[in-house]
């Protein structure tokens, strides 16, 4: 997310930027889906910092050692005046307080945001968790009742108290994804995954050709357009042709199976040469 756009939509409804900013609500709330709707650095999520340690957000015996990164992280960037997120309950007054004080003394303004859903749909989104990271459903009762109102929260010294309904942030969100425009790896991302998506570069302008690469190995493919509107797909570099005329042989490739039999040497089904064949190949973009 472009920082100065969302600089510029919180302006717009009157948040100062930076400051900490502080989700309050119950498990299954809601709060991820509002954080989301800040630029990623910004957020700093407990379940997260338990991810980060032990691969397992829901781990409630790595609290207390996500609990010491989740305060060091919050501390390094109150101390560099840096826009932050806290995905957190925050049902807990002296929890709060804890962070109206750092984050005042840093100088920084701290704006509650409070996402307050019906108690039974808290309860429900419960069912589709992974088992570790279920909330019982008396917790989240009393985290729903412990939701402070906004007058409340300004007497506990929040500059700003605001309920995520009353801000449009939806159009932040859109406002970011206007100013990011359309990003060519979507594509690859679809097909291939985000693992590979994170070692592909695009080698021409047209983003129509690209190389995954790793360690000294790489493996080329490009789009194929020839015309067909219903033949459009990727084809990988399959080495040189076997019957001698000198040309590339190249594989139809779906997703990262049919990637994995080309890089082994396989012999995928649809394969070609741009000599032997004859084909016209069409590069372009989708």
């Amino acid at each position: 997310m472009n920082t100065e756009t969302t600089t510029a939509a919180l302006a717009q409804l009157h948040l100062p930027q930076p400051a900490l900013y502080v989700l309050i609500g119950a498990a299954g709330a809601g709060k991820s889906t509002v954080a989301a709707t800040f630029p990623a650095s910004w957020r700093l999520s407990l379940d997260e910092c338990r991810a980060r340690i032990c691969d397992d957000a829901g781990s409630q015996d790595s609290t207390p050692d996500a609990l010491r990164v989740f305060g060091a992280i919050l501390e390094g960037r109150l101390v560099r005046r840096l826009p932050t997120v806290v995905d957190a309950t925050s049902t807990q007054a002296p929890h709060r307080v804890g962070l109206i004080d750092r984050a005042h003394a840093y100088g920084l303004p701290v704006i509650a945001i409070a996402v307050r859903t019906d108690l039974a749909i808290c309860q429900a989104r419960q069912a589709s968790r992974p088992t570790s990271r279920r909330v019982p459903a008396k917790v989240i009762a009393r985290q729903h009742q412990d939701v402070p109102s906004l007058e409340a929260l300004l007497r506990e010294g929040f500059d700003q108290a605001h309920d995520a309904t009353d801000l449009d942030l939806m159009r932040m969100l859109l406002e970011h994804a206007a100013a990011a425009g359309p990003d060519p790896h979507d594509t690859i991302r679809a097909t291939f995954g985000p693992d590979l998506t994170d070692l592909f570069t695009f080698s021409d302008s047209a983003h129509s050709t690209g190389v995954f690469a790793v360690a000294g190995r790489e493996l080329t493919i490009r789009y194929w357009d020839a015309g067909d509107p219903f033949d459009h797909h990727w084809q990988a570099r399959h080495g040189q042709c076997p019957h001698g005329c000198g040309g590339t042989r190249w594989a139809r490739v779906d997703d990262a199976t049919d990637l994995l039999n080309v890089h082994q040497g396989g012999s995928p089904d649809d394969v070609w040469c741009d000599t032997c064949d004859n084909t016209a190949i069409a590069a372009s973009t989708w």
